[in-house]
């Protein structure tokens, strides 16, 4: 299951903050008519507190979550049928953790191009 649980934007520097609320500005017109604002900042706060309890260096860290946000609420939209744009969709598992699965996405990101999404 997905973790949206809420975060406090007081822990966060205010650099971080401004970028954060850009970002949730950004994703909202992107979603526009698919999620809500609320539905949005759960999701970019959710995946910036993933990279950011490992995270060295904060400086990158509201562009990796907006990122990983995108992806999180397109595959959410396509689960739920909000998203049909005829391409097929493919998944890859390692369940190894070697990396192979990352291997195949990328091969797949390049050779598909834009006629598939992984």
């Amino acid at each position: 299951m997905t973790d949206t649980s809420p975060h406090a934007y007081d822990e966060v520097s205010i650099d971080q903050q401004v970028a954060l609320r850009t970002t949730a500005t950004r994703l909202a017109e992107g979603f526009t008519g698919v999620y809500g604002a609320e539905t949005i900042e759960k999701f970019l706060l959710s995946s910036y507190d993933q990279f950011a309890t490992a995270s060295t260096i904060p400086h990158y860290l509201p562009l990796l979550a907006e990122r990983f946000a995108r992806q999180r609420l397109q595959a959410l939209a396509r689960v739920e049928g909000h998203h049909r744009d005829g391409r097929p969709v493919a998944l890859f598992l390692c369940t190894h953790n070697a990396g192979r699965s990352q291997m195949a996405l990328g091969f797949f990101t390049h050779l598909a191009s834009d006629r598939a999404v992984a």
